[in-house]
């Protein structure tokens, strides 16, 4: 009775384990049915032709980082030869409207100045009549 015992003990004290014995797919697997599962790309089993060394890519990655900083650059200056052309433009009308207000201006005030002129003038004749 005892060993009956002993062999329902040991039973009850090791829960049973479930450890998957197949190995972790090589496939991504998107989850979606109508998508096909993907393996990612083996460079070893590119042809030779296709396949380029380390090196190169590398060299190729900086010859493009270095015309996109050259385009970046030329870029820039385009933009600030044609802002600096624009602030040009702008100064030239503000200082023509400037001059076009003080052309109106002096008009205005030498016909004041006339006026008064002219009113002090039919007062010295109208003070010589008397």
């Amino acid at each position: 009775m005892s060993a009956v015992k002993s062999s329902s003990a040991a039973s009850a004290a090791a829960p049973p384990t479930t450890i998957s014995s197949e190995p972790a797919p090589l496939t991504r697997v998107s989850g979606k049915q109508w998508k096909a599962a993907r393996k990612p790309t083996n460079r070893s089993m590119m042809a030779k032709s296709l396949s380029k060394s380390y090196e190169n890519r590398i060299r190729q990655a900086r010859d493009l980082k270095a015309v996109k900083h050259t385009e970046a650059e030329l870029k820039e200056e385009k933009r600030v030869e044609k802002e600096e052309h624009r602030n040009r433009i702008l100064e030239r009308k503000k200082k023509y409207e400037e001059k076009l207000r003080q052309e109106r201006y002096q008009a205005e005030m030498s016909a004041r100045k006339r006026m008064r002129v002219k009113r002090k003038e039919l007062k010295a004749r109208a003070h010589a009549k008397h």
